[in-house]
Order: structure tokens, then sequence, then C-alpha cells
């Protein structure tokens, strides 16, 4: 099933908002949720590798799955946009939660590449975005995060495609630590699961580590793991070093959610 998550009057007002959607994968039994942004470098939306694939693992181990096709691309890929998707989508679901019969209390995130980016950016800005939706104000916070291969830093290791649709050509040092989540990260942070490749050419290795480093510093509940080759864009990493990261990814899932 496929879900428009704005409003007539708000694609009136935006009508790139109509291209934002969310993909059910939906097992019911009031199982607990994760939203998935797949990566694409905020340029368009890796689902084929990064998005079906991980919804359908996510069904066989007990949850319930939904990927976001947020806002990329040329101005629109722009902070503060894709965050407003991952809000808007999380009001959404927790607002049909009771229809869909799932449990939409604490919603998780799983996000690759630049989708990792905007998982982990939204988990230290999600305060910015939580206001009434249709009546009601759902917390946003997320649960715990899975990042795969995740663009963390806007700064030297960035990836720079990914840093000039987010924060536009020319940003300048305040607005990309701003946007680097090491920097922002707090001891309330979100439980974390990340993993990469020490190949990986395209978003470094150096990422994930930062970010590990700075919830190791902060007492945050993270895994990280790192695999020799793999490189880059693998997703389930089939016949690769990281095949079986999913498996991990959710026995993390379960122990926060203590199942």
């Amino acid at each position: 099933m496929i879900y428009g998550i704005y409003s007539k009057k708000e694609v009136k007002e935006r009508p790139q908002r109509k291209k934002v959607t969310l993909e059910s994968y939906i097992i019911g039994n009031n199982a607990p949720t994760v939203l998935i942004c797949p990566g694409g470098a905020y340029k368009f939306i890796s689902d084929s590798n990064e998005g079906k694939p991980f919804a359908e693992k996510l069904n066989e181990r007990g949850y319930n799955a939904f990927v976001l096709f947020y806002s990329v691309g040329s101005g629109n890929g722009r902070y503060p946009y894709p965050l407003r998707d991952v809000a808007r989508a999380m009001q959404f679901i927790k607002s049909k939660s009771e229809e869909l019969k799932i449990n939409a209390d604490e919603i998780s995130l799983m996000g690759s590449s630049a989708g990792g980016h905007l998982c982990s950016f939204f988990a230290t800005q999600y305060e910015r975005f939580e206001n009434e939706y249709n009546g009601t104000e759902y917390s946003l916070k997320p649960k715990a995060l899975v990042l795969t291969y995740p663009v963390i830093t806007m700064c030297e290791q960035t990836h720079k495609v990914s840093r000039r649709i987010f924060l536009g050509a020319f940003s300048g040092k305040p607005e990309r630590e701003a946007a680097s989540v090491n920097l922002q990260v707090t001891c309330d942070y979100p439980p974390t699961f990340m993993w990469h490749n020490k190949d990986d050419s395209s978003v470094n290795a150096e990422n994930s580590i930062m970010l590990h480093d700075a919830l190791k510093k902060c007492g945050v509940k993270n895994e990280i793991h790192l695999y020799e080759t793999g490189g880059h864009g693998i997703g389930l990493a089939k016949g690769k070093d990281a095949e079986g990261w999913i498996e991990k990814a959710v026995d993390f899932l379960d122990a926060v959610y203590k199942r």
C-alpha cells in the first residue's frame, strides 16, 4: 500500500509534496515499527536495494516496516524539507496505528548513506518538528537507529554531492558543523546500530567511526561493525563481507525493544 502523507492543502502550498509517499510492509500483530529511509545522495531514492529488501527482512523478523520516499533533488532535497518529511511520516504512522494494527508508539529509523544522515540528523532535531497533527501531538523521538554506511559529517570527510544538495552549493563552516551529526549528539540520543565497509570510496568509513566515538563519549548504547571490503551501496550485502549485517541489526533492535 502506498500512502500520500500530506493533505491536499499542503500539496497545494508546496506541489513537490505530492511525490513524498510511504510504502507499507505491514504484518500487523501490534508489532513494533521501523521507518526506512533509503540512500541516494539526497538526489534520488535508492529503494530497490535499500528499501524494499530491508522491509521484507524486517517483516520476517516480526517488525512492521514503511519505506519513505522523501524530498530529493536540487532544491527539494535541501534542509529542512527531508526532515519535515520524516516528521510527517512518523505522525502519519502513529495516527494510523490502531487502524493498521501496529505498535507505533515507538518508531525506529533505518537509513542508508544519505538516508543514514537523514535519520541520524533527525534524531538530533526531532523536537523542532513536533507539532499538532490532526488534533494530536506525537513524540517524534526515534526508539532506535539502524545506519547503513551513513553520511554523518558535513565537514571534510563528507559525501560532497549529499552535502551540496542538502546544504546548498555555498554552505559555510557554521552550516556544515550544524548538520554534522557527530557534533550534535547528546546523552539523550537513541540507541544506534551502524555498519560500514572500510574500502567505501563514496562515504568514508570515518563517518561511522566519528558517530561511534561521539556516542561512546556520551554513554549512548551503540554497536558498530566495520568490514574489510564491499564498497558502497550494497544493500543486504549478499556474497560480501558484510552479509548478515541485517540479522545483527535486528538482534540489536530486539534488545532495545526487549523482545
